[in-house]
């Protein structure tokens, strides 16, 4: 086959599918608050400017969500007829493993049923541009493309999950020993807590502590708001160390002795962790050594050899 019509056909598929997948991903928390700071803003009033044919050939931002919008509200009804709340409360652990508090179960489930919808038309626009009008070719396509679109959305919330519990178990060391060093200072817990989510910088488990004080500051007693946190992160090693807080307190004895504990505990588990990913990494690396590296190497180091004898052998 020509190789400008493989680059083409691939172009085609590239740009239908960033397009399906520009439209189907649901709306984020920043967008929804920019939508907020721009209601809360005073309107201004209309300048009279020169128009711009320059910035009226650019296409409007909002088009695509508010496509995205009419697709929701299509595929709404028909995803909640055959939504079961036994699908619901998993999406729910998934999206709260990921941190994504602001969206649903069901905004996820309609995120998959477009994506099983759309992501097929793309695969059939490809397969025609490559194979022609091939019905069997572009049916195998499109479910393929069905079945990867519809777990896509599930894929990406698990990845966003494992990469947020890596960055709280990366950051647990250090908020420990600051929470250590403000209550020795003869701060609260609460305090302590607050100046953590002050002096850090912005990342998941400071914003799970945000949340937590948010919650006490609404009423909630303060064990069940950081047994809640456990329970968001999923992790256990934020288990212990809120098991711990809930204990030392309730038993009267010294906090900043049991955050100290652990933080030098959360400390060797990182240490172990990085030990493990260490050893594990020769493994990993035997995959593309022997089918990529030492082909070429064995090419390099023999091609010239091997040339050599088969000159010498076709020589009169």
């Amino acid at each position: 086959m020509d190789p400008v019509v493989l680059l083409l056909a691939f172009l085609i598929f590239a740009s239908t599918f960033l397009f399906f997948l520009a439209i189907a991903k649901p709306k984020q928390r920043e967008d929804v608050e920019e939508r907020l700071k721009r209601l809360t803003q005073p309107e201004e009033r209309p300048s009279f400017r020169p128009r711009d044919p320059a910035a009226e050939g650019k296409a409007n931002p909002d088009a695509l969500a508010d496509l995205n919008t009419k697709l929701d509200s299509a595929f709404k009804p028909f995803v909640e007829e055959r939504f079961t709340e036994g699908e619901s409360n998993d999406l729910a652990k998934l999206l709260q493993t990921a941190g994504r508090y602001a969206m649903t179960p069901l905004q996820v489930r309609v995120w998959q049923v477009k994506c099983a919808v759309l992501m097929p038309l793309g695969a059939v626009v490809f397969a025609i541009a490559l194979f022609g009008y091939n019905t069997a070719m572009a049916a195998l396509m499109a479910l393929i493309a069905g079945i990867g679109g519809y777990w896509y959305p599930v894929l990406v919330l698990r990845q966003e999950g494992d990469r947020r519990r890596n960055a709280i178990l990366k950051q647990l060391p250090t908020v420990l020993d600051l929470l250590t060093v403000c209550v020795e200072a003869g701060l609260s817990l609460q305090a302590s807590l607050q100046k953590v989510v002050e002096k850090t910088r912005p990342s998941p488990l400071r914003e799970e502590i945000d949340q937590v004080l948010r919650e006490i500051q609404l009423g909630r007693p303060r064990g069940d708001a950081l047994k809640e946190m456990a329970r968001r992160v999923g992790l256990k090693e934020i288990n212990s160390v809120v098991m711990s807080m809930i204990q030392t307190e309730a038993m009267g004895t010294s906090v900043a002795k049991s955050l100290r504990v652990q933080s030098e505990i959360a400390r060797d588990n990182r240490i172990q962790r990085a030990q493990e990913q260490a050893m594990q990494a020769p493994v990993k690396l035997s995959f593309p050594l022997v089918f990529f590296i030492f082909p070429v190497v064995f090419i390099v180091i023999f091609g010239p050899v091997a040339l050599e004898l088969f000159t010498n052998w076709s020589a009169p």
